[in-house]
């Protein structure tokens, strides 16, 4: 037998793993509908959804089933993630367009040599999944659900790799220009 809405709610509320489960079952595919009407891409609607369920997980207090139905608070929490994916997403393009378009054409090849010996330093510090994982991406220009598919892994667990490697690699340059 099923729960009921109220039930539901009450027990999603108070943070009870089986109603997180049958939450996701009863209405994931509307917060999956949310999350592509504003990101227009399944992989990104995919992990939009599933970071929002984890979200919630963590942080048990945001829903109160006096404030209005467990469905059309799920429904909200996925748009304005997607929304706030979208706007992150289009900030970034344009600091990259912005990066490059503001970059001084090179003119001594041994710059290039110094930066490539400079990126090859950063490169080792990483651990050996993290550097994999960051040539697939930015030297062989595969995206995340590519590398998830060559290494066998999670897309969630290479955007974690990923991430965690940008910042050591943003540590390692912020230090290395500190002492330049």
């Amino acid at each position: 037998m099923s729960p009921s809405a109220d039930e539901l709610a009450h027990a999603f509320a108070g943070g009870e793993a089986w109603a997180y489960e049958a939450a996701y079952a009863l209405h994931g595919d509307a917060l999956y509908a949310a999350a592509w009407g504003v990101l227009r891409d399944k992989s990104d609607a995919q992990d939009c959804v599933h970071d929002v369920m984890t979200r919630l997980w963590h942080k048990r207090d945001l829903f109160t089933p006096e404030r209005g139905s467990l469905r059309a608070f799920l429904a909200v929490c996925a748009r304005n993630e997607a929304l706030t994916r979208a706007r992150n997403a289009g900030t970034r393009a344009r600091i990259a367009s912005a990066h490059v378009a503001a970059a001084p054409p090179a003119s001594d090849h041994s710059d290039d040599v110094v930066e490539r010996e400079s990126v090859g330093r950063a490169l080792q510090m990483l651990t050996g999944k993290q550097r994999e994982a960051i040539q697939m991406a930015y030297y062989q220009c595969l995206t995340h659900p590519e590398i998830a598919e060559r290494t066998g892994e999670p897309v969630g667990t290479v955007k974690s790799r990923l991430s965690a490697a940008l910042r050591r690699l943003r540590e390692y340059f912020t230090q290395e220009s500190a002492h330049v």
